[in-house]
C-alpha cells in the first residue's frame, strides 16, 4: 500500500468516477508522493486524519522550489489530492476535510498561529463565558498531550501534569464525577470518551471571539508547538521533551517555522 485506503481510492474511482486505468494511476502517483512526503517528515506517527492544508501547502510549495515543476503540474497534483480527500470525507476515513481554503496553487503560504498563550490560562478561568470545554482543551495541550490523546484523556492524568492550582481546581469545580471517581475530560453522557475530537472542537469554537485565536485541537496544538520552539532559552533536548516529537519532526516543524508560519503574541483583552 503506497497510502492510507489506496485499495479503496482506487476503487472509488473506477467504479463511482468511471475514471480511466490511466487517470487512476496517475492519481495514485500523485497521492503517494504527497503521502511519502508528508510520512517522512511527520515520522512513525503519521495519520491521515491528521493531515492540514498547511501540509499541503508545504508539500505544493516544495515541488515548485525543490523539484521546479511548473504551476499547471503543481494544480495537476493538487487535484488528485483534492480527489483523494473528498473521497475519505464522504466515506466518513477522516473527520475534518483539509482542503477547503486550497484554490489551485495561488495560497497563503503564511499561516498565522497566535503563541506564548500558556501562561494566561489561570486568567482565563476567571472568564465565565468561555465553555469548561475550552479550558480543560487548552489545559491538556499546555501539560503536552497530543490532538488523539486528549480524545481518551482521564481526567487524573491532566491535573498530574498542571501546575497551576487555579487551574486544577478550575478543572475539578467542572467536572462530573458521577459515573466515574476518574472520568474521561471530554465524556458523552454516559461517561464514555467521544469517538473523534469533532464534537468537541464544535463545542469549543465559539470561544474563539473571547480568546482571540482559533480553537481546534490542532490549532492549538500546532500554536503549542510553535510557541516552544520561539523560546531560544530552550535547548533541542528541552524542545523534543515537552513536545515529544522526534529530531525529525522537530527539524520539520522548524523548516515550517522559517518558511511557512507567522507568529503574533497572545494578549489578554
Amino acid at each position: 500500500m503506497n497510502f492510507p485506503y489506496e485499495k479503496e481510492f482506487r476503487t472509488y474511482c473506477k467504479k463511482k468516477k468511471k475514471l480511466a486505468d490511466s487517470t487512476i494511476s496517475l492519481a495514485d502517483k500523485s497521492i503517494t508522493t504527497f503521502w511519502n512526503y508528508y510520512a517522512a517528515n511527520v515520522g512513525p506517527d503519521a495519520n491521515v486524519n491528521d493531515v492540514r492544508a498547511g501540509d499541503i501547502r508545504n508539500f505544493l510549495d516544495s515541488l515548485e522550489t525543490t523539484l521546479n515543476f511548473k504551476s499547471n503540474t503543481v494544480n495537476k497534483y493538487l487535484s488528485h489530492i483534492k480527489m483523494y480527500f473528498i473521497f475519505l470525507s464522504e466515506y466518513g476515513y477522516i473527520i475534518t476535510y483539509p482542503l477547503l481554503t486550497l484554490r489551485g496553487n495561488k495560497f497563503d503560504r503564511k499561516q498565522k498561529y497566535i503563541i506564548n498563550w500558556m501562561s494566561y490560562l489561570p486568567d482565563l478561568t476567571q472568564n465565565k463565558d468561555i465553555h469548561p470545554e475550552t479550558i480543560k482543551m487548552m489545559a491538556a495541550i499546555v501539560a503536552g498531550f497530543k490532538p488523539k490523546e486528549i480524545v481518551v484523556l482521564k481526567t487524573n492524568d491532566l491535573l498530574r501534569q498542571i501546575d497551576s492550582e487555579e487551574v486544577k481546581q478550575y478543572i475539578k469545580d467542572h467536572t462530573d464525577y458521577s459515573k466515574s471517581d476518574d472520568p474521561y475530560i471530554f465524556a458523552r453522557k454516559n461517561g464514555e470518551p467521544y469517538a473523534s475530537d469533532f464534537n468537541i472542537n464544535q463545542r469549543i469554537a465559539p470561544d474563539r471571539k473571547i480568546i482571540g485565536m482559533p480553537l481546534t485541537t490542532h490549532k492549538l496544538r500546532m500554536s503549542f508547538v510553535y510557541s516552544i520552539l520561539s523560546n531560544h532559552q530552550l535547548s533541542d533536548n528541552d524542545i523534543l521533551k515537552t513536545l515529544r516529537i522526534t529530531l525529525k519532526s522537530l527539524t520539520y516543524y522548524r523548516k515550517n517555522m522559517t518558511l511557512y508560519v507567522e507568529t503574533e503574541n497572545f494578549s489578554l483583552d
